[in-house]
């Protein structure tokens, strides 16, 4: 029988929730007041990362750009959040660090990068989570709010022997506003998740809550060691009918990247 406390903890965001790996969800809804979540049948998680397998990263999606968004000033920068609050009280130590931002255009805007997916790790005492997210999209962007949908392939494996326990998805939507002080206020507006074969399994039961404290202000980065950022965003822009945003200091270079298909 599942205990309250066990019951808090399912508001455990995209970091997953270790009890999840072992207990059964509930099956109370949470709407949100503006967009919801469908419950349709999703991806079927490959056998490879399905419970009773050795887990092996080389199995994981690879990571590719795929796409381009623009995103406020206060949205972009390194922030980090140390803590997750459920709406029935109380909080649940969860530290993940996030950078937002990779580009500027002509007009000063800023641009992310879709570099999906993104995978987090956390280490418990006996199992490390790992969270792979497959896919974010932007709801709704504005000059005071940003709303993100994220899919997320989670993975519980068996730290002594490397089996995975359980694996299963899930999809939510996060709601961010700023604050004066340059943090971020995020709420979970909804959360869904599916079982390893993509079934319907259950909705999150109460809605949660954290806030991101900025830890450096953003920088274009044109390189790193996966990706030509800036060669990719100027594709994005030709392939997109957006070549007047295209930078100055790019548009005047004679090295200016062909429009591509593919952004």
């Amino acid at each position: 029988m599942m205990t309250m406390s066990r019951a808090r903890i399912l508001f455990f965001n995209l970091a997953l929730l270790p009890a999840i790996c072992a207990s059964p969800f509930l099956s109370a809804l949470a709407q949100s007041p503006t967009f919801q979540l469908g419950t349709e049948k999703t991806h079927v998680i490959p056998p490879a990362l399905q419970a009773g397998e050795t887990f092996n990263a080389a199995n994981l999606p690879q990571q590719n750009i795929n796409g381009w968004y623009r995103i406020p000033h206060w949205f972009a920068g390194l922030t980090e959040r140390t803590k997750v609050y459920s709406d029935m009280g109380g909080s649940i130590k969860d530290i993940r660090r996030r950078e937002r931002g990779r580009q500027v255009d002509a007009k000063g805007h800023v641009w992310e990068a879709r570099r999906e997916p993104i995978r987090y790790d956390i280490e418990e005492k006996n199992m490390i989570v790992h969270t792979v997210l497959t896919e974010e999209l932007p709801l709704k962007v504005a000059r005071d709010q940003v709303v993100m949908r994220y899919f997320a392939l989670m993975i519980c494996e068996n730290i002594k022997t490397h089996r995975i326990i359980k694996s299963f998805q899930t999809q939510q939507i996060h709601v961010f506003t700023p604050n004066p002080d340059g943090s971020i206020n995020a709420s979970i507006e909804q959360a869904i998740y599916f079982n390893a074969a993509g079934v319907f399994q259950n909705t999150l039961p109460v809605r949660a809550s954290y806030v991101e404290q900025k830890l450096a202000d953003f920088e274009p980065t044109d390189r790193d060691d996966k990706f030509d950022y800036k060669g990719s965003f100027v594709r994005f822009l030709q392939a997109t009918g957006q070549a007047s945003l295209i930078p100055p200091d790019v548009s005047s270079s004679s090295s200016l990247p062909q429009a591509s298909a593919t952004p």
